[in-house]
């Protein structure tokens, strides 16, 4: 394995392996925010009126918004990851991680939402993780919480609370970056641009769908990415999902290829994580 699993972190391959697909099924019904609902009658004269407490504060616009409006969950702090850019649409994101299974962190958001008056939507990763989450018309928002269930020396669940700035709704469409290769009839699916400083700043996060199976599409991009500049730097296969990794001069690249369950001729998920290298002479700076 080369230098760059140990740069990028574990976040960042998260995400890109397993986060952002729960994220990009459950928006898939919501292409178009939801119409408004329709207005009540007025109540009867005779029907006695109830004072309701004030309102919350609306949130303001700009960073911060996702640490309020999301409620907390018992026992954790969220840590804000900054600000993002996800299919041209302002993107926070924080994160936490629990000892509680997903089931019970989705259960509790579900819970809250509803208890807020929001039509949820949620969704099973097939994995032990999933997501939970609703269109807020009023601040043209998706807001979401995705868990993934992560192994090792103790179980935990990784939890990435999320706010998606869409006043006209979630479009699962995106641009791949011109330096990738594109295979033939590929789909890119949801692009994620780091907008804040530090080390992850500048990394994009691109998840597509093609035709093949991970080693035909291996094969296309070891062909490929040599003529783009990009040298192969390491690669595996594991459990039938092809893991590359190339770099060219300012640039590291990762990219997954996952086979896809379903009938018919074979379909790969491709996620790349790109990430900026410092070159020699920044490094020495």
């Amino acid at each position: 394995m080369s230098g760059l699993t140990d740069r990028t972190g574990a976040l960042t391959r998260w995400l890109g392996l397993g986060g952002l697909l729960a994220l990009v099924a459950t928006a898939v019904v919501l292409k178009d925010p939801p119409a408004p609902a329709t207005a009540l009658p007025a109540k009867p004269p005779s029907q006695p009126e109830v004072a309701l407490p004030p309102a919350p504060p609306f949130p303001d616009a700009g960073v911060g918004k996702l640490m309020r409006v999301m409620p907390s969950f018992p026992g954790a702090v969220m840590v804000p990851m900054g600000r993002l850019m996800t299919n041209g649409s302002p993107m926070e994101m924080g994160y936490f991680d629990t000892d509680h299974p997903p089931g019970e962190v989705l259960e509790y958001y579900a819970r809250e939402f509803r208890l807020r008056g929001r039509n949820i939507v949620t969704q099973d990763d097939g994995s032990g993780g999933g997501s939970v989450n609703y269109y807020d018309e009023r601040m043209g928002a998706l807001v979401a919480v995705t868990t993934i269930r992560a192994g090792g020396a103790t179980t935990r669940t990784l939890v990435f609370p999320s706010l998606v700035e869409a006043p006209e709704g979630i479009h699962l469409q995106g641009t791949a970056p011109a330096s990738l290769p594109q295979p033939p009839g590929v789909v890119t699916v949801l692009r994620l641009d780091e907008g804040s400083g530090g080390a992850s700043a500048g990394s994009t996060t691109l998840t597509q769908v093609a035709h093949g199976t991970p080693a035909m599409l291996a094969e296309f991009y070891r062909a490929q990415m040599p003529s783009r500049g990009y040298m192969p730097s390491g690669g595996r296969l594991a459990k039938g999902v092809e893991l590359l990794e190339f770099e060219r001069p300012g640039e590291r690249l990762s990219l997954t290829l996952s086979p896809l369950d379903k009938d018919g001729p074979p379909e790969s998920l491709i996620t790349f994580v790109m990430e900026r290298a410092p070159l020699p002479q920044e490094s020495n700076r």
